[in-house]
């Protein structure tokens, strides 16, 4: 009986199952060694991207996709590559740069929720805080339900400063709706115990820390709200 001859997988295949599977430095080099034998393809140098991104190399991540939209003007996931191009910004501190890409893109599609929430956080991040809840409130009336912009306003009208009645009264109805949507995400159970902090309410806001922490226990932020309100107790009494 005649033996087959195993088929051989082909490379792009094999390079897309290793992302899929989060081999992203298997796929790095799968990519490399296939465009060094076949040359440049927009694709390839995507999906190099991706993995670029998803390993911490940001700032290759931006090289590659400059580089591919360059030789690739007409690439199909070209909007697609934009924002991952500015979420790598934002990641290596180039908040400038990133929010005139930002501001580019919103030139062509000007209600972009993804370009919007990358906006939102360059503006943040580069101390903007004022811009970044602006943002945050025009994404929340496009989409009144998107959980991220929710917790976000909330949290930036609270933390490290006195917040007035009003801007209490927009972060309440804000975080409540978010964790209505979401009532065990850690990252809006802190804002809210940071809230409830805010209001006086010290035994509330430690429970709501405490849950939180026993869904994010590495997170260092959950922490550090949790040890000042400890902090404050203890100077209280």
């Amino acid at each position: 009986m005649e033996k087959k001859t195993p088929r051989k997988i082909p490379t792009k295949r094999r390079i897309f199952t290793e992302i899929l599977k989060e081999n992203y430095t298997i796929a790095l080099t799968l990519i490399d060694r296939e465009m060094s034998e076949t040359g440049k393809d927009p694709e390839l140098l995507y999906n190099f991207a991706i993995c670029c991104s998803r390993t911490g190399n940001h700032k290759k991540c931006v090289s590659i996709i400059e580089e591919l939209l360059e030789e690739f003007p007409k690439f199909s996931e070209r909007d697609n590559a934009f924002r991952m191009m500015i979420y790598s910004l934002i990641r290596t501190g180039d908040y400038k740069t990133a929010l005139a890409k930002t501001e580019e893109r919103l030139k062509l599609s000007l209600d972009d929720i993804i370009l919007l929430s990358l906006k939102a956080s360059a503006l943040e991040k580069s101390g903007d805080t004022k811009a970044a809840i602006e943002t945050h409130l025009r994404i929340l009336r496009l989409r009144p339900e998107q959980k991220n912009s929710l917790n976000s306003v909330a949290y930036l009208l609270l933390e490290g400063k006195e917040p007035n009645p009003e801007e209490l009264k927009l972060a309440m109805e804000n975080i409540k709706r978010a964790l209505q949507l979401d009532p065990d995400n850690p990252a809006y159970l802190d804002s809210f115990g940071v809230l409830l902090s805010k209001l006086g309410k010290q035994e509330e806001a430690r429970k709501a820390f405490e849950k939180a922490i026993t869904k994010a226990p590495t997170e260092d932020i959950i922490l550090e709200h949790l040890k000042k309100l400890s902090q404050t107790n203890k100077q209280a009494t």
